[in-house]
C-alpha cells in the first residue's frame, strides 16, 4: 500500500472516530435537554436519527439515550393513552410521544439482530426494561397486576425467529431473566406455547404480515433451534408452593389483591410449562434436537408436567421410530408405564427387536444397558421371555467388538441370577447314544429361532448358552477369562455393570499397556546388551 492511500485511510478512520464522538455528544446534549424542559420533547426525534444512521458507538449512546428518556416519561404517566379528553393538548402530546415510542421499541427489536452480539444483548435489556415501566404503569392504573405481554410476546417473537441470535443473547434472555424472575419465564412459556401453535399468526395488528404457516424454511429452523436452545437454559423448574414465586419482574402495585393472580399459582406455571413443551414437541423437530429432547425428558420434563401421559404419543412414535431414537425413548416411556399406568402390551416385544448388531456399536449404548437392568429387574417376569433376552445377547457377543463382549457376559450372568428358572439354559446336558454312550451330534441342534420376533415362540427357553462356552476361547484374553465364570459354581454375587459399560478400545489398550508384568515373557533369543 501507498504512503499516500496508507495515510488517506488513516484520515478517515480519524475523521469517523471523530464523527462518533460528536454524535455521542450531540446525544448527551440532546438528553439533558429533553430531561430538563418537557419543551424540548421535539428533541426525541433528533436522538432517533442517530439511533438509526450513526456508527455503532452513536447508536448505542443513542438508544441507551432514549431508554432512559422513556423510562422517565413513563414514571410521569406521559405514555399513557388516555380515553378521555382525546382532543386536548396533553393527549395529543401523549399520542405522539407513544408513537415515537413504538418506533423506538420496534428499532430495538431489529438490533436484536445485529451483527454484533453485544448490541443484541443491550437491546435485549432496553427491551425488557421498557416491559418493565409499561407494566408498572399499567398496574398502576389498573389498580393490580398489569402484564404487558402484548409487548413481551414481540419481544420472544423477535428472539426466538432470530436466524441472527447470538448463543450471548440465548443465554443472556434465559440466565439475566428468565432463570431468576417467576413472571418473565411463566409469560415466556405461554408465549412459546401460542407461537408454535399451527393456527397463530404472529403479524396481527400490522407489526408484519402473513401467517408462521407461510414462514420460509428457514425461519422455522431458526425458531426451533432458539426455543430449545432457551428452554434448555432454563435451570429453574415449576416451584410447588406459592410463597416460593417472589422475584416477580414486573412488580405487584400495592394494595392488589394476590389471591387471584395466575403469576403467583404454582399450577399455572406447571400448566404454562407443560404447554410450552408440548407444542415445542410439535415442530418440525432436527434429528439433533429430538434426540436431546429425548435425552433429558424423564428428568427436566416429565417431572413438571400437569399429566406426564400427555407425552405418551410422543414417546410411543419415538419407541416405534427404531434405532439410537428407540433407545432414547425407552426412559420416558418405562417412567409412563411403571409410574402412571400406561398400558403398553408390547413393550418388550419392540425391546426385543432393539437387539441388533449394532446395538453395541451406538453412541447411548451405556445408557441403555443400564435402563435395561431395571427393565428386566422384576422377579414376576416369565423364564420364557427372560430366556430370549439372554439368548439373544449371548448370541450377539460372539460378533460384538470386545467393548461389547465385555458388557454382555455380566449383563446375561445377573440374568440369570436374578431369575433361576433360567440356569437351565447353562446346565441342559447333552443326548447320549445308549449303546455306543457317544454324545449325539446334530447339524443346527440349537432350536433357538433368531429370527422369530415373538419371545414365546422363539425357543430359547429350550436352548442353551453354548456362545458363552465359545467366549471362552475369545481372542482377547480378558473376554475369555471373564467368560469362563459360567464354567464356575454361581456363588458369586451379581456385577455391578457400571463396571463394565464405558470400555473401549482406547480402555483396554491402556489398561493392558500400563499392567506389570509379573514374569518376564520367554524369549527365543536373548536381547543384546549393548549396542
Amino acid at each position: 500500500m501507498s504512503k499516500r492511500k496508507l495515510s488517506s485511510l488513516k484520515d478517515a478512520q480519524s475523521s469517523g472516530a471523530k464523527d462518533a464522538k460528536e454524535l455521542v455528544e450531540s446525544v448527551r446534549r440532546l438528553e439533558t435537554s429533553v430531561l430538563s424542559s418537557q419543551q424540548n420533547l421535539n428533541d426525541i426525534v433528533d436522538i432517533f436519527e442517530i439511533a438509526k444512521g450513526g456508527s455503532a458507538e452513536a447508536a448505542f449512546a443513542a438508544i441507551s439515550s432514549l431508554g432512559r428518556i422513556y423510562s422517565g416519561l413513563w414514571a410521569k404517566e406521559l405514555l399513557s393513552r388516555s380515553k378521555e379528553h382525546k382532543d386536548t393538548a396533553a393527549a395529543k402530546v401523549s399520542d405522539w410521544l407513544r408513537d415515537n415510542y413504538n418506533q423506538y421499541v420496534g428499532l430495538l427489536r431489529t438490533m436484536l439482530s445485529h451483527d454484533d452480539a453485544a448490541m443484541q444483548v443491550a437491546a435485549l435489556k432496553l427491551l425488557l426494561q421498557m416491559i418493565e415501566k409499561e407494566g408498572r404503569s399499567a398496574g398502576k392504573s389498573a389498580g393490580t397486576y398489569d402484564f404487558p405481554n402484548g409487548s413481551y410476546i414481540a419481544v420472544v417473537e423477535a428472539v426466538l425467529d432470530n436466524g441472527a441470535a447470538s448463543d450471548h443473547l440465548l443465554r443472556s434472555l434465559a440466565d439475566s431473566y428468565l432463570n431468576i424472575y417467576d413472571d418473565l419465564r411463566m409469560y415466556f412459556y405461554r408465549d412459546v406455547a401460542k407461537m408454535a401453535s399451527p393456527d397463530y399468526d404472529p403479524f396481527r395488528k400490522g407489526r408484519r404480515g402473513g401467517v408462521r404457516g407461510s414462514h420460509v424454511v428457514e425461519q422455522v429452523e431458526a425458531f426451533v433451534q432458539n426455543t430449545f436452545t432457551v428452554l434448555s437454559m432454563v435451570r429453574v423448574m415449576p416451584k410447588k408452593a406459592a410463597g416460593e414465586l417472589d422475584s416477580l419482574w414486573v412488580a405487584i402495585p400495592d394494595g392488589a389483591d394476590k389471591a387471584e393472580l395466575a403469576v403467583l399459582s404454582p399450577k399455572a406455571h406447571r400448566k404454562a410449562f407443560s404447554e410450552a413443551w408440548l407444542a415445542f414437541m410439535r415442530q418440525p423437530l432436527t434429528a439433533e434436537i429430538y434426540k436431546q429432547v429425548l435425552t433429558v425428558m424423564h428428568k427436566r420434563i416429565m417431572p413438571y408436567m400437569v399429566d406426564p401421559k400427555s407425552l405418551m404419543d410422543f414417546l410411543s412414535n419415538s419407541y416405534d421410530a427404531g434405532g439410537s431414537v428407540s433407545l432414547l425413548a425407552l426412559n420416558g416411556l418405562f417412567t409412563l408405564i411403571a409410574e402412571h399406568n400406561l398400558s403398553y402390551p408390547q413393550f418388550y416385544e419392540k425391546l426385543y427387536a432393539l437387539f441388533d448388531r449394532n446395538l453395541f456399536h451406538v453412541k447411548y449404548r451405556a445408557r441403555f444397558f443400564r435402563l435395561f437392568e431395571v427393565f428386566l429387574g422384576s422377579s414376576h417376569l416369565p423364564s420364557y421371555l427372560v430366556a430370549a433376552f439372554a439368548k439373544r445377547i449371548s448370541r450377539l457377543a460372539l460378533s460384538a467388538p470386545p467393548s461389547g463382549a465385555v458388557i454382555a457376559i455380566p449383563v446375561v450372568y445377573n440374568l440369570l441370577k436374578a431369575h433361576p428358572k433360567c440356569m437351565v439354559l447353562i446346565h441342559r446336558m447333552p443326548e447320549y447314544d445308549e449303546i455306543t454312550g457317544e454324545e449325539k451330534v446334530h447339524e443346527a441342534d440349537d432350536p433357538y429361532l433368531a429370527d422369530e420376533p415373538d419371545l414365546a415362540k422363539c425357543r430359547a427357553i429350550d436352548s442353551s448358552l453354548w456362545e458363552m462356552q465359545t467366549l471362552q476361547n475369545h481372542y482377547y484374553p480378558n473376554i475369555a477369562t471373564l467368560a469362563k465364570i459360567f464354567s464356575e459354581p454361581f456363588h458369586k454375587p451379581k456385577f455391578q455393570l457400571e463396571d463394565f459399560l464405558d470400555h473401549t478400545y482406547n480402555t483396554f489398550f491402556e489398561s493392558d499397556s500400563s499392567r506389570k508384568l509379573k514374569k518376564a515373557p520367554a524369549l527365543a533369543a536373548q536381547p543384546p546388551a549393548t549396542l
